[in-house]
C-alpha cells in the first residue's frame, strides 16, 4: 500500500519533469543514504527520524521500507519511520530501506533492529558484560586492566575496590582477549603487571620462552614473566546454564545435579530439555534444573541440560558424563586401534588415495571393523580403547620418506574440523564403537591432533594469519634439528601448516573442537599428539576447559576425563606439561627405552629397569602415566629383538619386515610384557604387539593385523583368535590375556607396593602388596633355569599357597620360606590364594 502510493507520486513527478518543470531532474546520481546506528526496540514500538540519513540534490525522496522477515512490523510516515515487534520477539532483523527520487534514481540501505534493550555504553552493537574481579589488597594505589581490547593501555579501565576485592565491567564483543593486571603502588611503588590467577586460560605470546627452556613460568606475580591471561566473551543474546552442585554417589548408583540459568536478551525461557541417557527427564524449576536420579546401573550415563528463550535463543548445552563403578584410570589396559590396520569390516569405504608406498596407502580398516572386534578386546582384558583421529583426513597422495608418496590413513592430517574421515565409516559408526564398548565397560579415548592441519582444512585456507611461517622440523642450523630449535614453530611437512598459538582465535577455536568431539560422541578422554610442539596454552586450556565443560569440579564433580600426552623427550620436558593445568599424563619415554635396553639390548641389567621405573614415579608423582614397549613411530618390538633397526627405505622402497619365527624374540617380549603389567602405572598394547606382530619403522610398524592373523571376520574371543594364527602368536596372545586379567582382579599388581625379594643382572623378583592381596613377580632373563628359595615375611609376604596366572602352577611355603623354579628367559606372576 505504502509502496503503491510512493510509485504514484513519482509517475507525477515525472510527467511534471517531462513538461520541463523540474529543471535538471534527470541528470546526476543516487539519493544517499548515510549510517544508521542499530536499533533497540525494547519490545516496544520505536520510531526512527530519517530527515538526517538521506540527501538528494533534486529535492526530498520517496521513501519506502520492508522487513527482512515476519519478525516486524513498518511504516513510513513522511520522514519517520515506525517498527513494531511482533509479540514476544527478541531476536534481530533488518528493515530495508530504499529512496527514489522524481527521476526514477534509487539506493537501498539495511538497518540492524534488535528486539532487547540496548547494551551499555562503551560496547559495540553485540557487547556484552563481563565482570572481572581480582583478590588483591586494598592497600595498593589501585589495580587496573590492560589487554588487546584497550591497546594495553594502563590506564583507560581501571578496577574498583569493593566488597573485600578489586573489579571491573567490561562491555566486549563476544572473542578471545588476552589481558593482564596492572598493579600501581605495589611494593617497588611502580606499576606491577601480572596475570590473572583467576583466569581458566591463558595466552603465550611469540617468543614467550626461549627454545631450551622446559617448564612454563605462570605464577602471576607482579613483574613476573607469566604468559598473558584470556579473557573468553561468549554471545549475551542466549540464556546461559551453569552446573552449580554435581554429587555423584557411585556406591548408591545415584546422581544428584543443580543447574542455574541466566537469562539472555530473549526474554523468558520457553523451552527446557534435559536428559538422562538420552532419555527425557524432568527437573526445570523455572530458575534452573534440579535433577536427583538413583537406581542407575552399573556403567556409563550422560546427562544433557539445554534451554531455548522466547527470541529463539538456545544455551550452550551442559553435558555431565559419569560412571557407576569402582574403576580408575590407573587400573586400566589401554590398546592402541589404529584404525586404518586393525580389521575390515566395510569394504565399501575403500581406496588407496593413489599413494605409491607399501604401508602408505589406506588398507581398508574401519569402524565397523572395530566395532566387530570389540568382544575379542573385552576378553583380552582391554578396557580403555585408543582411536586414531576421526577427523576427516586429507584426499590424495602426499609425498613422503624414500621418494614415494602417502595417504592420511593414520589419521594425522586432519582436512576438516568436525567430519568423520569417510574412510572410516560416518557418525553412526562412531556412535556405535563408543556404544558398544561402554557397554562392556571400556573407556574410549581419541587422538587429538592439534599441532597442524592440512594445507587443505577450512583454517588453513580461510585463515592464514594462524599458522607460523614454514620452517621443516628436519631443517638443520648449527647442528640442530628444527624438532629441538624450533619445536613449537617447526612444520611436520610442507603441507602441514603449524598453528601459532599466540593467536587467540585459533587457541580457543582448536580447544572448543576438541569439545565438541568430547561432548558429541562421548569421549572419555584425549591422547594429545605432539604436546612438545604445541604452545603450553594449549594444554593449560585444554585442561581449563576440560574441567569446566566435562568434570565440572568447581560443583563437586569427580569423573576425570583423561587426557594422556606424548612428549617424546626426556622426564623434564615430560614432567613439564603435567599437573592441575595441564594433562593428566604422559607416556613414559625414558622407561621405554630402558625396557628396550633391558630385554632386547642388553645394555642395561634387570636391576636397572627397576631403577628407572622409580626414576620416573618419583620424576612424574601421581601423574597418571602410561607404560609401553612399542607404538606406531618405532620400530616393532619383535623386529628390534630379531633384526635390529634396519631403516625405514630399502633402496627407494618401504622395508617390509616378515613375520618372526625367533622363539628368543618372543620370550624377550613376553618378559617385557610382564613388567609392563607388574607395576603402576597404565600399561599400552599397540594393536598386534599381542601377536608380535613384525615391523621396521615407520610406516612398516603398521602393517595390517590381518596380514599376520588372515581375515578377522568372525573373531570375538581370544581362543578363536589363537586358532588362527601360529604357535608363537599364539603363545604370546595367551600371555597378554593371562597379565591383563590377573591385573584387572589383583589390586597389588596395579598398585602394589614393590619390596625387592631376589637382585641380580640377569634375574630379579619383587613383592607387591596392597588392600591385603599380595603377588610375588620374577623375571629371568638369563639363559639357565633357576631354582629360588627365599623368605616371605621380610617383604611383606604371608605364608601359604601361590599361583603363577601364566602357568597355574602352585608353591607352597613352608617356615616362611618358599622354593620356585623360573625357566630360562621366563617369567612367573604368582598370586596369593590362601594361608
Amino acid at each position: 500500500m505504502l509502496e503503491s502510493r510512493a510509485r504514484g507520486g513519482l509517475m507525477r513527478r515525472c510527467v511534471i519533469a517531462a513538461l520541463g518543470l523540474l529543471p535538471g531532474c534527470c541528470g546526476g546520481g543516487d539519493p544517499i543514504w548515510s549510517p544508521f546506528e542499530p536499533i533497540y526496540l525494547g519490545g516496544a514500538t520505536t520510531s526512527v527520524d530519517l530527515s538526517g540519513h538521506i540527501t538528494d540534490d533534486r529535492g526530498v525522496p520517496e521513501i519506502s521500507a520492508s522487513p527482512a522477515g515476519g519478525e516486524l512490523i513498518v511504516e513510513v510516515d513522511g520522514s519517520e519511520l515506525l517498527i513494531t515487534p511482533q509479540p514476544g520477539w527478541r531476536g534481530s532483523s533488518s528493515v530495508i530501506l530504499v529512496a527514489e527520487d522524481a527521476c526514477g534514481n534509487r539506493s537501498s540501505t539495511e538497518l540492524e533492529v534488535h528486539g532487547g534493550e540496548a547494551p551499555t555504553p562503551g560496547g559495540g552493537p553485540g557487547a556484552c558484560s563481563t565482570i572481572l574481579t581480582y583478590a588483591g589488597p586494598e592497600s595498593l594505589d589501585g589495580v587496573a586492566v590492560a589487554g588487546a581490547f584497550n591497546g594495553w593501555s594502563a590506564e583507560s579501565h581501571p578496577m574498583a575496590f569493593e566488597d573485600g576485592a578489586w573489579s571491573i565491567a567490561l562491555e566486549l564483543e563476544p572473542g578471545a582477549y588476552p589481558y593482564k593486571l596492572v598493579e600501581l603502588g605495589g611494593a617497588s611503588g611502580d606499576e606491577g603487571w601480572l596475570c590473572d590467577p583467576e583466569a581458566r586460560f591463558i595466552q603465550c605470546e611469540e617468543g614467550y620462552k626461549e627454545p631450551w627452556e622446559i617448564g612454563l613460568t605462570h605464577d602471576c606475580v607482579p613483574g613476573g614473566t607469566s604468559c598473558n591471561s584470556l579473557l573468553v566473551v561468549e554471545p549475551c543474546a542466549p540464556p546461559r546454564l551453569q552446573a552449580r552442585i554435581v554429587e555423584i554417589d557411585r556406591g548408591a548408583g545415584s546422581v544428584h545435579v543443580e543447574i542455574d540459568a541466566v537469562p539472555g536478551s530473549g526474554g523468558e525461557v520457553v523451552d527446557a530439555v534435559a536428559t538422562l541417557d538420552d532419555q527425557p527427564i524432568e527437573g526445570w524449576t523455572g530458575a534452573g534444573f534440579v535433577v536427583s536420579a538413583g537406581g542407575l546401573a552399573t556403567g556409563r550415563h550422560t546427562l544433557r541440560f539445554s534451554v531455548t528463550d522466547a527470541g529463539g535463543n538456545t544455551s550452550d548445552e551442559v553435558y555431565i558424563p559419569l560412571w557407576i563403578d569402582d574403576w580408575s584410570w590407573e587400573d586400566g589396559v589401554l590398546y592402541f586401534a589404529f584404525l586404518d590396520r586393525v580389521h575390515n569390516g566395510e569394504a565399501g569405504n575403500d581406496g588407496s588415495e593413489g599413494a605409491t608406498a607399501v604401508g602408505g596407502a589406506y588398507e581398508g580398516g574401519d569402524l565397523q571393523g572395530l566395532l566387530e572386534l570389540i568382544p575379542y578386546l573385552d576378553d583380552l582384558g582391554v578396557d580403555i580403547l585408543w582411536l586414531s583421529n576421526l577427523q576427516d583426513n586429507a584426499e590424495g597422495a602426499w609425498d613422503g620418506q624414500c621418494g614415494l608418496t602417502f595417504s592420511g590413513y593414520h589419521a594425522y592430517w586432519p582436512d576438516a574440523a568436525r567430519s568423520i574421515e569417510e574412510h572410516f565409516g560416518d557418525e553412526a559408526d562412531l556412535e556405535a564403537v563408543v556404544e558398544a564398548a561402554h557397554a562392556r565397560g571400556m573407556r574410549v579415548i581419541m587422538d587429538w591432533v592439534a599441532n597442524h592441519v592440512h594445507q587443505d582444512h577450512p583454517y588453513a585456507v580461510e585463515h592464514p594469519e594462524w599458522f607460523n611461517d614454514f620452517e621443516h622440523c628436519e631443517s638443520v642450523v648449527d647442528g640442530q634439528l628444527g624438532f629441538d630449535r624450533i619445536p613449537e614453530r617447526c612444520w611436520f611437512a610442507p603441507y602441514l601448516p603449524d598453528i601459532d598459538y599466540a593467536q587467540p582465535e585459533a587457541l580457543v577455536t582448536m580447544v572448543d573442537d576438541a569439545m565438541w568431539w568430547a561432548k558429541t560422541y562421548e569421549l572419555d578422554g584425549f591422547r594429545v599428539d605432539a604436546v612438545k610442539h604445541m604452545s603450553h596454552a594449549v594444554v593449560y586450556n585444554l585442561a581449563g576447559a576440560v574441567d569446566a565443560q566435562l568434570e565440572h569440579t568447581d560443583a563437586g564433580g569427580d569423573e576425570h576425563f583423561w587426557t594422556l600426552g606424548e612428549t617424546f623427550d626426556s622426564y623434564d620436558r615430560i614432567n613439564a606439561y603435567i599437573g592441575e593445568r595441564g594433562l593428566s599424563g604422559q607416556f613414559d619415554f625414558p622407561l621405554y627405552y630402558s625396557i628396550r635396553d633391558a630385554f632386547i639390548y642388553g645394555n642395561g641389567t634387570l636391576p636397572d629397569v627397576l631403577a628407572s621405573y622409580d626414576t620416573s614415579r618419583a620424576a612424574y608423582g601421581d601423574a597418571l602415566m602410561s607404560n609401553f614397549l612399542g607404538n606406531h613411530d618405532v620400530l616393532r618390538f619383535i623386529t628390534d629383538a630379531e633384526t635390529g633397526y634396519l631403516g625405514a627405505c630399502d633402496g627407494a622402497q618401504i622395508r617390509v619386515a616378515p613375520p618372526s619365527s625367533n622363539p628368543w624374540a618372543y620370550q624377550r617380549l613376553a618378559l617385557a610384557f610382564t613388567f609392563l603389567f607388574t607395576v603402576p602405572g597404565t600399561p599400552l598394547v599397540y594393536y598386534g604387539d599381542e601377536l608380535g606382530l613384525s615391523g621396521n619403522p615407520d610406516p612398516d610398524n603398521r602393517q595390517p593385523l590381518w596380514w599376520r592373523t588372515g581375515d578377522l571376520s568372525g573373531v570375538s574371543s581370544v581362543a578363536e583368535l589363537s586358532a588362527r594364527v601360529d604357535p608363537l602368536a599364539s603363545d604370546m596372545l595367551w600371555h597378554v590375556r593371562a597379565l591383563a586379567h590377573a591385573r584387572s582382579e589383583h589390586v597389588a599388581l596395579r598398585r602394589g607396593e614393590r619390596i625387592e625379594w631376589w637382585a641380580e643382572p640377569d634375574l630379579v623378583a619383587y613383592a607387591l602388596g596392597a588392600e591385603g592381596d599380595h603377588a610375588l613377580v620374577i623375571l629371568n632373563r638369563g639363559g639357565s633355569d633357576r631354582q629360588l628359595t627365599n623368605g616371605l615375611s621380610f617383604a611383606g609376604l604371608p605364608g601359604g599357597v601361590y599361583e603363577d596366572v601364566l602357568t597355574q602352577a602352585t608353591f607352597t611355603s613352608a617356615r616362611d620360606q618358599i622354593t620356585i623354579d623360573v625357566g630360562a628367559n621366563r617369567s612367573r606372576v604368582l598370586v596369593w590364594r590362601s594361608p
